[in-house]
């Protein structure tokens, strides 16, 4: 067994083959951690005696056939399939251990490996539920008062639109806040920062395409008062606005979603390219030729 202890935060993934489990606390912060190193690739902490490394960037083209292979120590560390079939946080980590050791395959909400891109599906949540989800997660990364945060990630929004498909979430707080991509009215590309009196940021200029590919490109300056917030369709920037991108000024951003993180109805998204990091990420546009 690997035993990875790592995060300022705590939080705990062990994997152990194919199996892979995670804790979350209930508050931990930048504050709490030591920083023994910082590289231009990964800051080295430790947090109550265990050290680990965090990572300024990370990329997947999903170039690696087999879903379980997607998963590693600098790779994605978890999923969630939030959904009627398990409704609970007991039983999608249930669901989500048997399915990492083979005991089960996803039931309705589905994350697939599909010649080369991820696919997402979820079906709408009964009443009782708040949202459903279907999202691939890295929680080992390092976002802080002050970074700057690009990410980019080629999108297809096969049937149905989600209300978020990527959310930059700080999981050592309580009910994991953070700064997330929107898609208002269905339509429109925009921002909410998940925490207190969420802040949002709303476009109406560009529709989100259905059924086509679009690149979708973010860039953040990270501030509890007084961030940046900026959103590019392709190489059409629909948002450029100051506002608050952090929930506290001891906010970690370690968390990367991406899927479908909330919807209130089915739908099913493809996903290829993602990328993050602390420095500038190209912006680009999809050629005519391979939006289908």
């Amino acid at each position: 067994m690997s035993r990875l202890v790592y995060l300022g935060f705590a939080i705990c993934c062990v994997v152990v083959a194919s199996a892979l489990w995670t804790k979350i606390p209930s508050k931990t912060t930048v504050s709490d951690i030591d920083i023994l190193e910082q590289t231009s690739n990964f800051v080295l902490v430790r947090h109550q005696e265990e050290t680990g490394k965090m990572y300024r960037s990370f990329f997947d083209d999903f170039s690696e056939p087999q879903f379980r292979n997607w998963f590693g120590e600098d790779r994605w560390t978890t999923i969630d399939t939030l959904s009627p079939a398990s409704p609970s946080l007991e039983a999608y980590v249930s669901l989500r251990r048997k399915i990492f050791s083979g005991e089960s395959d996803f039931l309705d909400n589905r994350i697939e490996s599909a010649n080369g891109i991820a696919k997402f599906t979820a079906v709408a949540p009964t009443e009782s539920m708040v949202t459903s989800k279907s999202m691939l997660e890295n929680n080992r990364l390092w976002f802080v008062e002050g970074d700057d945060l690009w990410f980019r990630g080629r999108y297809k929004l096969q049937s149905g639109v989600p209300f978020t498909i990527a959310d930059f979430q700080e999981r050592g707080r309580y009910n994991s806040p953070g700064p997330r991509i929107t898609i208002w009215d269905q339509k429109y590309l925009g921002y909410e920062l998940k925490s207190g009196w969420k802040p949002k940021l709303r476009q109406s200029k560009v529709e989100v395409p259905i059924g086509e590919w679009f690149f979708l490109t973010v860039h953040l300056v990270l501030d509890h008062k007084k961030g940046q917030v900026q959103i590019w369709q392709n190489d059409q920037l629909l948002i450029d606005e100051e506002i608050a991108t952090l929930p506290a000024s001891d906010s970690l951003l370690n968390a990367l979603e991406v899927g479908i993180t909330a919807t209130d109805h089915a739908a099913e998204v493809w996903i290829d390219e993602v990328q993050i990091s602390h420095e500038p990420i190209e912006v680009k546009t999809i050629p005519t030729t391979q939006t289908e």
